[in-house]
Formats: C-alpha cells, structure tokens, sequence
C-alpha cells in the first residue's frame, strides 16, 4: 500500500533522512502548491510508518525554532 504524505518542500531532506534510515521506499510528486510536495510512501503497515513520520515532522519543527 501507499501512504501520501504532504509536506512543505523545505521539509524534503529531513523525511528523506529519515524514511531512508528505516528503509522505505517512497516516490516524490507533485504538491498543492508551488511550495509543497507529496511524498508517496510504500508501507505494509501503517503502525510501522507513523512514528517515523512523526520523528521526521518533529524533527522539522525542531530546527524551526
């Protein structure tokens, strides 16, 4: 199955670090706006993904501050 994932494109490098740490693989597309994109991320279990996610955002969040 696949996850989409939208996230501001200043955000790309933090989720590639991390769903390439865990292994994922994942396609890159097109966003709602121009400074946006979508992330499409191959998953078995959506349990498994969502912490990942939320480290990657957190981590986003953190070098914000």
């Amino acid at each position: 199955m696949k996850a989409g994932v939208a996230i501001d494109s200043w955000k790309l490098d933090i989720f590639k670090k991390h769903l390439d740490a865990a292994r994922y693989k994942y396609d890159q597309g097109k966003g709602v706006t121009s400074d946006t994109l979508m992330l499409y991320v191959q998953y078995t279990l959506l349990s498994d993904l969502k912490p990942i996610i939320e480290a990657a955002e957190r981590e986003c969040q953190e070098s914000r501050a």
